[in-house]
């Protein structure tokens, strides 16, 4: 009897532990479920604390790359442009994308739910206003650019 009960305790403490470690884990790791043909990703859609600026790949397969950034407390990604299309999609908080157009600079409101998309080479930026979350996209030319 006493046997039985020691082990049932055991089984209930792995069980709680397994049960903590799940709920503690770090909510801006993604979770990605692969069924050869597609993948499942879970996207952390409010902005909890960290860092001032955070970057999470959720995805990276031969034509594309998929991160959650996330840019809290008023930073910014700094004006940059890359070689490929991309495509930025507003999460969750509120923040500014800003694109050089010839010689003026637009400046598009980031609110959950915004979608836009860059050609490459594009110069941008983007501001947490105060703090915003996104997915970005990156649509590669071929396997020699997925770096």
């Amino acid at each position: 009897m006493n046997y039985v009960i020691l082990k049932n305790r055991k089984v209930l403490f792995i069980l709680l532990l397994s049960f903590l470690t799940v709920m503690f884990f770090n909510p801006t790791e993604m979770v990605a479920q692969t069924n050869g043909a597609y993948t499942e990703i879970k996207i952390q859609d409010k902005i909890g604390d960290g860092k001032e600026k955070e970057v999470n790949l959720l995805f990276e397969g031969e034509r594309r790359k998929i991160a959650q950034l996330t840019l809290r407390n008023g930073t910014n990604l700094r004006w940059h442009s890359v070689a490929e299309p991309i495509t930025i999609q507003c999460i969750a908080g509120e923040g500014e994308l800003q694109i050089k157009n010839e010689e003026k600079t637009d400046t598009l409101k980031l609110i959950p739910g915004t979608l836009v998309t860059l050609e490459s080479l594009v110069d941008h930026d983007i501001i947490g206003k105060p703090s915003v979350s996104i997915v970005l996209i990156r649509f590669l030319n071929d396997s020699k650019n997925n770096k």
